[in-house]
């Protein structure tokens, strides 16, 4: 699937950026941050009234090693409007590489 990503920034968050994402037909927030792969991380950044509001939260550990763009868009594919995503950068380049692929000017 061909997905024309746009994004704004909503906010700064610890290590990372909260976007507004539209892709294709989709609307979502995704956060962008570096940090290790770890579940607490991400309840420490989405906030409870997002897990409390019954939309579904995805995460996604975006590494060097693999092809970024597949793993950013794989995700987002799999997403429906108003669900919310964190990609756990592995470092600079991979978060660098994350936000071009989802059309974020930081």
């Amino acid at each position: 699937m061909d997905l024309m990503i746009s994004s704004q920034v909503i906010r700064t968050v610890k290590s990372g950026v909260l976007l507004a994402v539209a892709a294709g037909d989709l609307s979502v927030q995704a956060y962008v941050v570096i940090e290790p792969q770890d579940l607490h991380i991400v309840e420490d950044l989405v906030p409870p009234s997002v897990f409390e509001s019954g939309a579904q939260v995805h995460v996604g550990g975006v590494g060097t090693d693999e092809d970024i763009e597949e793993q950013v868009v794989r995700i987002l594919e799999n997403m429906d409007p108003d669900d919310v995503v964190v990609y756990l950068c592995d470092g600079a380049p991979s978060y660098a590489a994350a936000l071009a692929v989802l059309g974020a000017v930081v």
